[in-house]
């Protein structure tokens, strides 16, 4: 747990802050704890040597890639998950939005679509982007919900995409325009 969380980014739920050093070890741990992660995760364990140099090259946070911790605005800063942004193919326009809550006992409460959000409206004014886009497990409901009421599109099925469970699954393929993005709202 954190004192005082330095948020860069606040909502009514969460703040979205940038990864410390001291937040390193507490990090790896929550990433990489399989029996957390629910039946619709892309299990990838990163290296913990790769994890660290990540961290001291740039801190998680360059043009191609960014990591945002989310922490409960309510219990001290209490780290309960983790937004990203990166570029998945140097041809496309915009980037790429992936997300986790780190314990089962901190989803279905609104922080994910409260972080996503602001994270989609603070990367659209930040960056000078066309278009964001995410990937769901097809069946999972719950990670469509938050995508569609954040304004996320469904654009179509990416048949057979990603490796789960033993088998290949579709992913669902959702896009966010700037146009259709609202301006960055920041919680008093």
């Amino acid at each position: 747990m954190f004192v005082g969380c330095g948020c860069v980014l606040q909502s009514k739920k969460v703040c979205l802050r940038t990864v410390r050093e001291s937040d390193l070890e507490l990090i790896y741990k929550l990433m990489t704890d399989v029996s957390e992660k629910g039946e619709y995760w892309l299990i990838d364990i990163p290296a913990e040597p790769a994890f660290r140099r990540g961290f001291a090259e740039r801190g998680f946070w360059h043009d191609n890639f960014g990591r945002l911790l989310m922490v409960d605005q309510e219990q001290a800063g209490r780290i309960i998950g983790e937004i990203i942004y990166y570029r998945n193919a140097d041809y496309r326009a915009g980037y790429e939005v992936g997300y986790q809550i780190f314990k089962r006992e901190d989803r279905g409460k609104g922080y994910m679509s409260e972080a996503l959000a602001l994270f989609s409206s603070f990367l659209f004014e930040s960056k000078p982007i066309p278009r964001l886009q995410l990937t769901v497990i097809a069946g999972n409901e719950a990670s469509r919900k938050v995508a569609e009421k954040c304004g996320y599109r469904y654009e179509g099925t990416l048949r057979k995409a990603a490796f789960h469970a033993g088998k290949y699954v579709d992913l669902e393929l959702f896009g966010l325009l700037r146009e259709d993005c609202p301006p960055l709202q920041l919680a008093e």
